[in-house]
């Protein structure tokens, strides 16, 4: 198996949940955010919202850690699938309810959750689980150049992925109303 399928996907997991954590626990009032967030959007009941919280960002961030380092790598693939597969049940859920509250996933949203947030997830999911077979099956790493470019290909899939989201809205049609008399 070509190592630097494995790296690509280890990079695509590193990143998107170094950047979701991130977006997570930037601050006092990102974090507040997520954790009303839970409350009203995602669910979850008031006085679980603190832990659950505290376990996803935390989750979120030692799989980025691990992701990136060859010797975890493959763990960390499968705790990475494992993590999307329960998002991807949750927003799902939440697109079946009619969740009206902005998805606080990377952070700030600007829109309820939707298909193309299931559709992410879908890839993030995918990715994970391909990623956790290829780092088994992988050899060594890749040589220098062709492992840097491996990991910029990757980092640059997962900004891509977790901008998914605007970048919908940019390329969707405009929808116009009624002819104008």
């Amino acid at each position: 198996m070509p190592s630097y399928l494995a790296a690509g996907a280890q990079a695509v997991v590193a990143v998107t949940f170094a950047f979701s954590a991130a977006a997570k626990l930037s601050g006092r009032a990102a974090y507040a955010d997520f954790r009303r967030w839970l409350s009203t959007g995602a669910g979850v009941p008031p006085r679980a919202a603190g832990p659950v919280a505290a376990v996803m960002a935390a989750a979120e961030a030692a799989t980025a850690v691990a992701a990136a380092l060859p010797a975890s790598a493959g763990a960390a693939m499968a705790a990475a699938a494992l993590l999307m597969a329960v998002f991807t049940v949750a927003v799902a859920r939440m697109v079946r309810n009619r969740v009206r509250v902005p998805c606080r996933c990377f952070g700030a949203g600007r829109r309820p959750p939707g298909a193309v947030h299931v559709v992410r997830n879908v890839i993030l999911l995918l990715v994970s689980a391909a990623g956790a077979v290829l780092s088994a099956a992988a050899g060594p790493p890749p040589p220098g150049q062709t492992l840097a470019l491996t990991v910029i290909a990757g980092a640059a899939a997962a900004l891509l992925l977790i901008d998914l989201e605007e970048l919908v809205f940019l390329v969707r049609p405009v929808r116009s109303g009624p002819p104008s008399r």
